[in-house]
């Protein structure tokens, strides 16, 4: 009989049936043991990667399938890949304005109806600011805010999901599965298509970027619908474009926060 270190259970065997803590013996700090594991936990981990991203990205709809069903040790957990997606996404994107507006393009007499420089000007005589500071200050606060806060879109997503079967009883949690696997590819597609523009060398064009985006985004998420959702073809295109529409009336709506939520805090 063992007693385990961890919790104090008493248990027989190598493994505790409560927290599953392990019997250490000596062997097991050994060096080429203790080399065996650090090799099997980076072999494994890049197999998680690739069988990941090859499901995120090519087969969309299936990852969040397979976790549902329970085959989830093969894969990287769903707040994984987009904690990598987003930590990618704001390296290489920054200064987009996806999910914030920086100032070189908010800084106007009026952006969306707000009277941006009215209030810098407001700003400038309180705190004896220059607007180039104020500038550098609203584009700190609003990258960390935008990368802080982007996990708040995932339920929204979510919603959509569920507006879009209402009749079927599917439990919200996995909507939020499908959600978080569905902005992650977003987010990855959004830097290879960026990176694959600036390797073409073609000049700066928002139309280069917002088409491919923009196209993928109701692509992927009318495949998703059909193989997760189970719905028909006809249904999943007629819910993928109302789907992915409302998703950009989120993102807008939270860029819009965004931008003022970071020049109040200026």
């Amino acid at each position: 009989m063992n007693t385990c270190n961890n919790c104090k259970n008493k248990f027989t065997g190598k493994y505790c049936n409560l927290c599953g803590e392990k019997v250490i013996e000596s062997a097991d700090l050994s060096l080429s043991h203790i080399f065996s594991q650090a090799f099997e936990s980076i072999t494994n981990f890049d197999s998680k990667i690739f069988q990941t991203i090859k499901l995120l990205f090519f087969f969309p709809g299936k990852l969040t399938a397979k976790y549902v069903a329970g085959i989830r040790v093969p894969y990287m957990k769903p707040f994984q890949i987009f904690l990598i997606a987003n930590v990618i996404f704001f390296i290489f994107l920054s200064e987009i304005d996806l999910f914030r507006t920086p100032s070189r393009w908010y800084f106007k007499e009026s952006f969306d109806g707000i009277k941006v420089l009215e209030q810098v000007r407001e700003i400038s005589a309180n705190r004896n600011l220059e607007q180039s500071e104020i500038a550098v200050l609203y584009d700190q606060k609003s990258s960390n805010l935008a990368k802080g806060l982007i996990f708040i879109l995932i339920p929204f997503i979510a919603l959509v999901g569920k507006l879009m079967h209402l009749r079927q009883p599917i439990e919200f949690g996995k909507h939020i599965i499908f959600a978080t696997h569905y902005f992650s590819f977003v987010l990855l597609a959004s830097v290879i298509i960026s990176e694959g523009i600036s390797l073409l060398d073609i000049g700066f064009n928002k139309w280069f970027f917002i088409i491919p985006i923009t196209s993928l985004m109701f692509l992927y998420y009318i495949v998703g619908l059909k193989v997760f959702y189970k719905n028909a073809w006809i249904a999943a295109i007629l819910k993928g474009i109302i789907g992915v529409l409302l998703i950009n009336v989120f993102i807008q709506f939270y860029r819009v926060g965004i931008n003022i939520v970071s020049l109040n805090a200026v």
